[in-house]
């Protein structure tokens, strides 16, 4: 994780981080591709957005879209493969992991020619962190691959696809070899 941007992390509790962690559950929708990372230490690791909307109910019994919240999802080591491999933007995908906020400071420069100079826009995310990610069934179908990392798993290019005893049946053998794809489609 030596490659993160300097962010500042803000504790949720005073207390012990291991005793007062918030664990959520998201549903919603990938916002762009994930990419994968690899850290000076070479740890893997990819982050990329998730928005969910909620459906609201006025008075009238219409439903209609809610307030969209973003959240950042990261994942690492095999998790962040996987995702990279599995994901696109708006796949639906259930996220559960830890919550947390972080603040960052995006400087801009001035768009007028008479501008006091670069200003600071304070912002924040919502991160999920050490994610553990689902493609949302009930919006589509998914065909399952195993992978199988092999020893030196830190390319993508390393996946393999693990044989099962149906697909051992079913596929012709030049087939099990190929590189580990799951995909959604809609139904």
């Amino acid at each position: 994780m030596d490659d993160l941007p300097a962010i500042r992390r803000v504790d949720l509790s005073e207390k012990d981080a291991s005793m007062s962690d918030v664990n959520v559950t998201v549903t919603g929708f990938v916002g762009q591709d994930p990419v994968l990372y690899t850290s000076n230490s070479g740890n893997v690791w990819t982050s990329f957005s998730v928005a969910s909307t909620r459906r609201v109910r006025d008075s009238a019994g219409q439903w209609s879209d809610g307030a969209t919240m973003w959240f950042r999802v990261k994942a690492f080591g095999d998790r962040a493969r996987n995702a990279v491999k599995s994901l696109h933007r708006g796949t639906p995908v259930t996220v559960t992991g830890r919550l947390a906020v972080e603040e960052y400071v995006v400087t801009k420069q001035g768009s007028q020619p008479d501008s006091a100079g670069p200003t600071e826009d304070k912002r924040v995310d919502l991160v999920v962190e050490n994610a553990t990610i689902a493609v949302d069934i009930t919006r589509g179908t998914v065909d399952y691959s195993r992978t199988i990392h092999t020893e030196d798993s830190s390319s993508l290019g390393q996946l393999q696809q693990a044989s099962t005893p149906a697909a051992a049946s079913a596929a012709p053998a030049d087939a099990q070899a190929a590189p580990a794809d799951a995909s959604a489609s809609e139904v």
